[in-house]
């Protein structure tokens, strides 16, 4: 169960791995968003969002063996990207879904008011009747440099050994790469903690990703809410997975004394 994870103080990271949080809320289609350009929603977050671009998708098929039809691409719904001016923080906004996406992520209240003024803003123009799926996914890249690392065995060491075990094991030497995918249930919704570790990149890294989702007919009021509560079990499963004596590493802040 995700909720076994025990509760932790919540404690700000001035060096967190986060290679970036995504919230993505998907609904039933609504044409116009596919009809028209979405004006009326850019006006609602141009001051925060004003670059935007539109990336067009396409689903190539390509004729087995034999067949004689020509490979051809299919056309899939485009998607609105709508930057902040340095492009760390993106809006997404397609025919069913939007989502709020940072590779900067500095705090749960930061990033939960952007994501309150993009469900506004979606609410205002499209009033979808519903949403069908609700996630909230931190991905965490942990490497030799952003860790202090000497060794991947020191890097490794920063983790639990139930999360690093398959590659520690000397029976087969220094593995070049590992993929888990654990789901674990929550009631209705799921937590899903995958790990990755690769050697083949610029250099090695362990991908702790948080993937905290619920699936079905979800009401969208109080979405901030819901997703508030699924930041606190994905933060206790975050710090389960780091060991208490390696958080250091990733430079706690201090909190202030109260006056």
């Amino acid at each position: 169960m995700a909720q076994n994870f025990p509760t932790q103080p919540d404690v700000q990271l001035e060096n967190a791995p986060l290679a970036e949080v995504v919230c993505q809320v998907r609904f039933p289609p609504i044409l116009r968003i596919s009809a028209e350009e979405p004006t009326a929603f850019q006006d609602r977050i141009r001051g925060a969002f004003p670059l935007v671009d539109l990336e067009h998708a396409f689903v190539l098929r390509v004729p087995g063996p034999g067949a004689t039809d020509t490979p051809s691409a299919e056309p899939k719904a485009s998607i609105y990207r709508f930057h902040t001016p340095d492009k760390q923080t993106t809006i997404s906004l397609a025919a069913d879904f939007f989502a709020v996406s940072t590779t900067a992520y500095s705090h749960w209240r930061d990033f939960a008011l952007l994501l309150s003024m993009t469900h506004e803003a979606v609410e205002q123009v499209y009033r979808p009747a519903y949403a069908t799926r609700i996630g909230l996914r931190y991905i965490n890249r942990l490497t030799l440099s952003n860790t202090g690392s000497k060794t991947i065995g020191e890097l490794l060491g920063i983790l639990r050994d139930e999360l690093t075990a398959p590659i520690s094991n000397p029976t087969w030497g220094e593995p070049i790469e590992m993929r888990c995918r654990l789901v674990l249930p929550d009631g209705a919704a799921r937590l899903t903690m995958g790990t990755v570790f690769e050697t083949l990149g610029v250099e090695p890294a362990f991908v702790l990703d948080l993937d905290y989702f619920e699936e079905g007919q979800l009401d969208l009021a109080g979405l901030v809410e819901r997703c508030t509560r699924y930041n606190e079990t994905i933060y206790r499963a975050f710090r389960w997975a780091i060991r208490d004596d390696k958080l250091e590493i990733f430079k706690p802040r201090k909190k202030e004394p109260s006056k």
